[in-house]
């Protein structure tokens, strides 16, 4: 067993600032007004998040947690055998570790996020603790079109 971690280089193809100048100015011009909540989760909105979702009265985490444990079985065999695992909103992989406690010949794993900086710490947890499967983080904007 390989312990070196495989965190292959990051993918940023995350928003230019000018696209944030844009959707702030929009969505102040609007008469509702409003900002995307994907410019939330910087590092520090990230962290933030993942506290809210370890409150006893944030309840979806919990629940989506829940039913992957009851559903890993049909779940892995629905996603086969060399595959590639991609996560849209990745965050900080914490339900991903279900599915891959649970596959064992990933060819790449692919965690996407807008947070470039919590999306590396995440990749490289996830590499540490399963050092046999291919890490890919891609920094972007998953609600718009990338390569």
């Amino acid at each position: 067993m390989d312990t070196t971690s495989k965190t292959l280089p990051l993918v940023d193809q995350a928003p230019a600032t000018e696209s944030f100048r844009e959707a702030v100015l929009d969505g102040l011009r609007k008469p509702q007004k409003k900002i995307p909540s994907k410019f939330m989760y910087d590092e520090r909105g990230s962290k933030l998040f993942d506290q809210i979702c370890e409150l006893e009265e944030y309840y979806p985490t919990r629940t989506e947690i829940g039913i992957m444990q009851d559903h890993v079985d049909s779940m892995v065999e629905a996603i086969g055998p060399r595959a590639r695992l991609v996560e849209l909103g990745s965050g900080s992989s914490l339900k991903t570790r279900i599915l891959l406690d649970h596959l064992d010949d990933l060819i790449v794993y692919v965690p996407i996020d807008i947070s470039r900086a919590h999306l590396v710490q995440a990749a490289e947890k996830i590499a540490t603790d399963y050092p046999d499967t291919p890490v890919q983080p891609l920094c972007a904007d998953y609600t718009s079109s990338f390569d």
